[in-house]
């Protein structure tokens, strides 16, 4: 899922302080020095500091082998991800009796004997999102989507003649909100991305009165195509086109459609049923803070 001038960042954790035989422990209730204002530094956060500010690898001997370290890094038990306001607002509308839709989302942890039944949902959640949509604008290039470039190592083997499939398709999600939500913008106009469509606002002026399914560059500008097939070409403002985040090059386009919606939330689903498994088999809590800004 792109992001977009609003995408908010939040954190998903396990509460592994009830978890007795993490490395971290000692380090994280081992007073390290006291601030000015009297306030203790445990010894965990001066050793985040000295990883973060000097590169000092310390903190890795604890982290590196820890049980309970599902990303593989640096507090590998926590991770940012985006867009999970959007997977909430879809879960009200879509499967309004999930059990994720009472998850607290304002860093309140949910107690370890609570992970079996949400990873229980979690399943089954998957299996309903296959059946429901959700709205998506989709840029192609030559009636082709975008997906995520190669990790390194899918790199690596793609240069020794590998056959590596595609990553996962880029495109923008509607945010789930009435108000139409912004995709894109530049000098000259702006892009939202509505239930219905796309909007496109000419900057300093009105929307253009149009929903589009389909906007698209040609050598002699940019076009849009409503549902009723009416066609409209957009002027040159302060030196724009509309544009959409990809290549701006002649055969690009911007593709409305309804994306069956566990395609859409794949990589969160994916993200949550490994914490929460993660969460189940050690017996921690789980938690989402409220986004950081």
């Amino acid at each position: 899922m792109l992001d977009t001038p609003h995408t908010q960042r939040w954190e998903l954790s396990l509460e592994i302080f009830n978890y007795t035989f993490r490395p971290c422990r000692h380090a994280q209730e081992t007073i390290y020095e006291y601030h000015m204002d009297g306030r203790p530094q445990f010894e965990w956060e001066h050793l985040r500091q000295l990883f973060i500010l000097e590169g000092n690898p310390r903190i890795i001997d604890y982290c590196a082998d820890c049980p309970v370290n599902i990303m593989g890094e640096v507090e590998g038990c926590k991770c940012q991800v985006d867009n999970l306001d959007i997977f909430f607002r879809a879960l009200n509308e879509l499967v309004p009796d999930s059990l994720w839709t009472r998850f607290p989302r304002d860093g309140t942890p949910v107690a370890a004997h609570q992970t079996a039944s949400l990873l229980a949902d979690l399943l089954g959640l998957r299996e309903k999102l296959k059946e429901l949509t959700w709205p998506v604008a989709i840029p192609k290039e030559n009636g082709r989507p975008y997906f995520e470039p190669p990790s390194d190592e899918e790199q690596d083997a793609i240069d020794s003649g590998a056959n590596v499939p595609d990553g996962p398709m880029q495109f923008y999600a509607w945010n789930g909100e009435g108000p139409p939500g912004i995709i894109f913008l530049n000098e000259g106009y702006s892009l939202y991305l509505t239930r219905h469509g796309i909007m496109v606002k000419p900057a300093g002026q009105d929307p253009i009165p149009y929903v589009f399914r389909r906007l698209w560059r040609e050598d002699m500008g940019v076009f849009g195509e409503d549902s009723r097939g009416e066609q409209i070409g957009f002027d040159v403002l302060v030196g724009r086109y509309p544009t959409w985040g990809a290549s701006n090059e002649s055969g690009t386009e911007l593709q409305f459609e309804s994306m069956p919606a566990s395609e859409v939330f794949s990589e969160l689903l994916d993200l949550l049923e490994v914490y929460c498994s993660i969460a189940e088999e050690f017996e921690v809590g789980l938690l989402i803070k409220a986004a950081v800004q």
